[in-house]
């Protein structure tokens, strides 16, 4: 578990770690150099199987989550930030379904957006039960799998063959994982049991321009590996969402840029022909 300045909601996170099902775990808490009561609030618990880290200000969520790898000694792995909360019987389901499941190299769950507790946003998958076992590397770029590292079991010798996160770069969390697909099938669990809070200080929000560029970046870099089809219609849908990111902060001329990039990879579609034109009308009526 990384942390930084969260000693309003990171015993919340750790409580429903302390409730999971499964009862062989262990908590490594790496703190990001946080400057409230967090440590404080830590000590206080006298668990023993919480063991808590202060490894100074780093600010890379890739290198603050190596660092906890190093730490690790079970042979599965987990993740959850220290806002987020788990389902009771997370962890059981996960460790049973790659126990059941010996080629699998990690499992995803369901889950859902909250602001309030217990009422979601949006879920991660349309489907709300069922499970699927197979190489999910393309699905990734088809938008159709999830890469949240909340909702991730893994077995720590995958590590062998995907090396750790990326530590040059802001976003790795998705990276990560598209690593393990690409080497290992995956077991998809469709229950929601794991819940992401929102909320304005959450490391993406003022860094959303930087996640975009990455998700580029990442799409690129496996251009290889993927049908061309498949390559272009991930960087032609993250252009659009680019641009239309760009039209709720009421920046329309960013907004044309990304459509008319998004462009050159589906010349006959009409939807960034649309989306220039809406952006045009917005900008004129702002003037």
């Amino acid at each position: 578990m990384p942390t930084y300045n969260r000693a309003g909601l990171i015993l919340d996170t750790i409580e429903s770690i302390c409730k999971q099902t499964y009862p062989h775990w262990e908590l490594i808490i790496v703190d990001d150099g946080s400057e409230d009561n967090t440590e404080e609030i830590i000590v206080q618990l006298k668990d023993e199987r919480i063991k808590f880290y202060k490894a100074g200000r780093i600010g890379i969520g890739g290198k603050i989550k190596n660092t906890g790898l190093g730490m690790a000694k079970g042979e599965l792995i987990a993740f959850i930030d220290s806002d987020d909360i788990w389902a009771a019987k997370k962890l059981e389901k996960q460790v049973t379904a790659l126990q059941q499941n010996p080629r699998a190299g990690f499992c995803l769950t369901n889950g859902y957006n909250f602001r309030e507790p217990g009422n979601p946003v949006d879920y991660f998958y349309k489907e709300r039960e069922g499970v699927k076992y197979e190489n999910v590397f393309v699905d990734f770029f088809k938008s159709e799998v999830a890469g949240f590292t909340q909702a991730l079991l893994f077995r720590k010798v995958c590590l062998d063959s995907t090396g750790p996160f990326k530590e040059e770069k802001s976003f790795s969390d998705l990276e990560f994982i598209i690593n393990l697909a690409y080497k290992f099938k995956a077991f998809i669990l469709f229950e929601p049991l794991v819940f992401r809070r929102l909320h304005d200080s959450n490391y993406c929000t003022p860094n959303w321009e930087k996640s975009y560029y990455e998700g580029i970046e990442i799409i690129k870099s496996n251009r290889q590996k993927l049908p061309s089809s498949i390559a272009k219609n991930a960087l032609f849908r993250t252009y659009m969402n680019f641009g239309e990111k760009y039209l709720t902060y009421s920046l329309p001329k960013k907004a044309i840029k990304w459509f008319l990039k998004g462009w050159q990879y589906k010349p006959l579609s009409i939807v960034p022909f649309k989306k220039t034109i809406k952006s045009i009308l917005y900008f004129l009526r702002s003037k």
